[in-house]
């Protein structure tokens, strides 16, 4: 990470994307529910054998049940018909939730929308007769929140925090501009940490320490549902994490702003609102990549600038396409600012300055998006010999410096918005910085003069072009540009839309955190109506650890790579070099299968598997970028999800309360 520029393992889920969404989390519980009805069934059939009288089950639960099971059937029937070699069409289920969705995919979302409101028909039903009340569950959230805190739980945790704010600092080292990215990063892997082992044990250890000491017993027995229990106790171990977490986020707050310099100040105490573009390459082998400089991390691509020897050689750029801008950008008077934080691959030492950094210097070309490169590069020669030609005129006619200042600026904005270009030649680069270039908003008002006079719009076998491309190349020969590398990745430049308060930036961050909270104490409590406490707590950790890779399980899972764990004790056992291609046998082609059925089912391990790192927000935060409310943030990519893991546990948890014996004891 260099600088304000962040790395994602993946792109926030975006309200453009929330119907599919729902689709592939239709398909994924509803199977885990058709599961459920399965075994459902087989029990009832089992226990009604040979019994007289039959208990009348709901005719709508027969009608989905039945329907679930045929749509399955039908799904069964495509597969086989693909096994056979049978292709009718764009049918089969996809893999990929990027593509459109087929027959296939509306026929698995159909058969888990049944089979999930199947499952729930009970839960209806008992809201629906008043047998669940908010009264009782609200008395029962009360009383879970007075006997933790008479446990006095919190107390330990404001312990451990009033040491970390007590000594941190003599631990903590950093540069200046980093020191409020070091702290954000202490303070929220402390809450996270402290609040998820005390979210875990109150979760795990409610409901059984209630059934081990007979409490509960008191209870059931008076006009209260087990379900009522088990909302009762969430939503109180709620209440206190809420608490804890309100009163440490404050004075995480005040130790944060009490202690930072002012060059961490200026990098990153804001929230700055990103407009980025989608980056590719012209110039290099591959239009989607840049050089690779053999980095094991390869987030960066890089390019370089023409070398003196070969000056006639093409030229890399590496080019930002911003298929929109924000219409207000247009309407502003000043310059419109754009950030960026690169990274350079040194080939050979150069010359630092007065700081002790060494930079090198870029051209930063901000175009139309329909405009071609070759285009491009006439139109910026037109407006450099047309500039020229201008100042030599101002320089005839004022004296004044401050005057000839103000025309050569305001040639500038003039040459933007005829051209539909600004270039700007000689931007300093230098490593672990956040720089800034700003281009005139009169090319904006050029660019939407543009769009409304001739929309944009795609061509046959191709995309609609962008509105905006920003191209970014390495100066020739310059202080020793051209012999570095530049490297540059999708979200290391982007349009400054605003600046927000750094303050509210830091609370979305908490709420984060208080979303994982949320959902492993949901977890805990779920697993807290059959198991015991300890292993409740085993389970919860189980899924939580995994759930910290989710990103890296699934990119193994779908890697196309060869191999996998079987085939690779083979090679160790044989001695077998990892890149050689093994012998073809039985027995390598029933490795190879195996290990192609072990993805198949990590793949499916990874639907009931959280994904806890997108509620960890210290990236924006402590880089100072603003976390959407909506769109790609809060709401989407955490709120959401949030809910798609809590509506399971909910329907566990009921069955699991219901069907327990508690009331007896043993």
């Amino acid at each position: 990470m260099f600088a304000t520029g962040f790395y994602l393992e993946r792109e926030p889920l975006s309200l453009a994307q929330l119907a599919g969404a729902l689709v592939d989390w239709l398909q994924n519980f509803g199977a885990l529910a058709a599961l459920g009805l399965v075994a459902w069934c087989i029990a009832h059939l089992v226990q009604m054998r040979g019994r007289k009288g039959r208990k009348r089950l709901n005719p709508l639960f027969i009608a989905l049940v039945s329907i679930v099971f045929l749509l399955y059937a039908m799904v069964g029937a495509l597969f086989l018909g693909r096994a056979m070699g049978i292709r009718v069409g764009n049918v089969m289920p996809s893999t990929d939730p990027s593509k459109l969705l087929t027959t296939g995919d509306w026929l698995l979302a159909l058969a888990g929308s049944c089979a999930v409101l199947a499952v729930l028909l009970p839960m209806l039903g008992d809201l629906g007769t008043g047998r669940l009340r908010w009264r009782r569950i609200v008395a029962l959230a009360r009383l879970s929140f007075k006997e933790a805190m008479h446990r006095r739980v919190l107390l330990l945790v404001f312990a451990i925090m009033a040491l970390l704010f007590l000594f941190a600092s003599w631990f903590l080292t950093s540069k200046d501009e980093d020191q409020l990215r070091t702290y954000v990063w202490v303070m929220y892997f402390a809450i996270k940490v402290i609040f998820i082992m005390l979210a875990i044990l109150l979760g795990a250890f409610g409901i059984p320490t209630d059934i081990k000491s007979l409490s509960i017993h008191t209870i059931v027995t008076k006009p209260v549902e087990k379900f009522e229990i088990v909302l009762g106790r969430f939503f109180g171990y709620c209440a206190v994490l809420t608490l804890g977490m309100a009163v440490i986020s404050a004075l995480s707050l005040l130790y944060i702003y009490r202690g930072i310099n002012e060059k961490a100040l200026e990098e990153s105490y804001k929230a700055r609102v990103p407009v980025y573009g989608e980056l590719y390459f012209a110039g290099t082998k591959q239009k989607d990549k840049g050089e690779n400089v053999g980095r094991m991390w390869a987030y960066r691509s890089y390019i370089t600038g023409p070398h003196p020897t070969t000056p006639n050689a093409s030229r890399q750029y590496a080019i930002w396409a911003f298929d929109a801008v924000p219409a207000e950008i247009a309407r502003r008077d000043g310059a419109i600012p754009f950030e960026f934080s690169f990274d350079i691959f040194r080939m050979s030492k150069t010359k630092e300055d007065e700081q002790g950094e060494a930079g090198i210097y870029c051209t930063f070309t901000f175009a139309d998006g329909r405009l071609p490169l070759t285009k491009i590069s006439e139109r910026i020669e037109d407006a450099r010999k047309e500039k020229e030609a201008l100042n030599a005129k101002a320089r005839k006619t004022l004296a004044d410096k401050k005057a000839l200042e103000q025309r050569a600026d305001e040639i500038e904005r003039e040459l933007a918005h005829k051209y539909g270009l600004y270039s700007i030649s000689g931007v300093r680069v230098v490593d672990y910085h956040t720089l800034k270039v700003t281009a005139p908003a009169d090319l904006f008002r050029k660019l939407q003069e543009l769009e409304s006079e001739s929309p944009r719009e795609a061509t046959p076998g191709s995309t609609r072009p962008p509105s905006l491309q920003v191209l970014v190349s390495v100066d020739r020969d310059t202080a020793g540009s051209s012999s570095q590398m530049l490297g540059v990745a999708k979200r290391d430049f982007y349009l400054l839309a605003a600046e927000r308060p750094f303050l509210v930036n830091f609370l979305k961050g908490i709420v984060g955190i208080w979303f994982t909270l949320v959902l492993i104490l949901g977890i805990a409590v779920t697993c807290s109506t059959y198991l015991s406490g300890v292993i409740s707590m085993l389970v919860a950790i189980f899924l939580f650890f995994p759930g910290l890779f989710v990103t890296d399980i699934e990119e193994f899972a779908k890697s196309k790579t060869e191999g996998g764990p079987l085939e690779s004790l083979y090679r160790i056992a044989k001695g077998a070099p990892e890149a050689a291609p093994l012998d073809s046998s039985p027995a390598t082609s029933f490795l190879k299968s195996s290990d192609v059925v072990y993805r198949w089912w990590l793949l499916r391990f990874l639907t009931v598997i959280p994904d806890f790192n997108r509620y960890d927000l210290n990236n924006y935060v402590g880089n100072g970028f603003d976390i959407p409310w909506i769109d790609q943030g809060l709401f989407t990519d955490n709120l959401v999800p949030l809910l798609g893991f809590l509506i399971p546990c909910a329907i566990l948890a009921y069955y699991l309360m219901k069907f327990r014996e508690i009331a007896n004891p043993t």
